[in-house]
């Protein structure tokens, strides 16, 4: 029911605060009606101008769109990169004896929690060293019997989590034409004051246009805001950023892994009850690379 709620709230909460600023717009407009400023008529400049406004505001949604496609490609990466080693390192166990598995389910977890930490701290990086222990694993398996090449396809799949993490940060640092953005909050900003000294052929006209371009500008720039930075964990995360369950259905699989099983039913279910648990640890934990600490030792199946 949490999740639900969380759901249709975090759909709500952008359009909500978007039409409180617009009720705040649409009555300074009548607010200057009252006070006899009823403004100059419109003309085919000024719906030049809020044409303008759309193609510059549209232009930089559809960069900003194609990049926030490429976010919601990373997890998916990542997971699949992480099911490859922790599956290929089983198969391995079961002939040489070799890895360490639980070690490296710990290790394999601790990738997990350390992006996470990153993408709430904004500035470190210690998913990197996560992804670079998992090398301990594979200098185990250098010295046992294991066969080089099975070790070579480890490897890969490291490289692969390196790539695809980099591109996480990449993507939650940089801004698509930060240039065009500032133009497009200067555009906006010109429009609005526009439309406050514009009569459109009367006074409910004039409101109903205010409210409804107002609203139409206002929501764009906070998708665009909203967007720009496309992950985030815990109670912020609403449902317009990119989702981390795939990561956390992996932990779900390493857990059933120490007993010998594959999850193939409910797993979206503990996927979402270890969520809760990773959100728990993050509210009582202020800094977050100790709170990936503590969320690795209480999701490690072999504690």
């Amino acid at each position: 029911m949490s999740t639900l709620r969380r759901r249709v709230l975090g759909n709500l909460e952008l359009g909500a605060t978007t039409l409180a600023v617009v009720a705040v717009l649409v009555g300074i407009r009548a607010g200057l009606w009252a006070l006899g400023v009823e403004g100059l008529s419109p003309t085919a400049l000024s719906a030049g101008i809020i044409t303008g406004g759309v193609f510059v505001v549209g232009l930089v949604v559809a960069g900003t769109l194609s990049d926030y496609r490429d976010a919601e490609r990373a997890p998916t990466d990542l997971a699949s990169g992480l099911y490859s080693i922790l599956r290929e390192a089983e198969s391995m166990h079961a002939v040489w004896k070799a890895p360490d598995l639980a070690e490296l389910r710990q290790r394999l977890i601790a990738v997990v929690t350390t992006l996470r930490a990153d993408i709430d701290d904004g500035k470190s990086r210690t998913c990197q060293a996560a992804i670079e222990d998992l090398s301990e694993t594979f200098l185990e398996l250098d010295e046992s019997d294991v066969p080089a090449n099975y070790i070579v396809r480890l490897r890969a799949e490291q490289a692969g989590l390196r790539k695809s993490l980099l591109r996480v940060y990449g993507l939650q640092r940089e801004e698509f034409l930060p240039s065009a953005y500032a133009m497009i909050v200067a555009f906006v900003s010109l429009i609005l004051v526009l439309l406050m000294f514009t009569n459109f052929d009367g006074l409910a006209e004039s409101l109903v246009t205010v409210g409804f371009l107002s609203f139409f500008f206002l929501a764009l720039l906070r998708l665009l805001n909203q967007i720009s930075t496309p992950f985030k964990v815990g109670r912020e995360r609403t449902e317009d950023d990119v989702s981390l369950f795939l990561l956390n259905e992996f932990v779900v699989q390493v857990q059933a892994s120490e007993a010998g099983e594959v999850v193939v039913e409910d797993v979206e279910a503990q996927a979402e009850e270890v969520e809760e648990q990773l959100v728990e640890v993050e509210e009582e934990v202020a800094d977050p690379t100790k709170a990936a600490e503590h969320a690795t030792a209480r999701l490690n199946p072999d504690d």
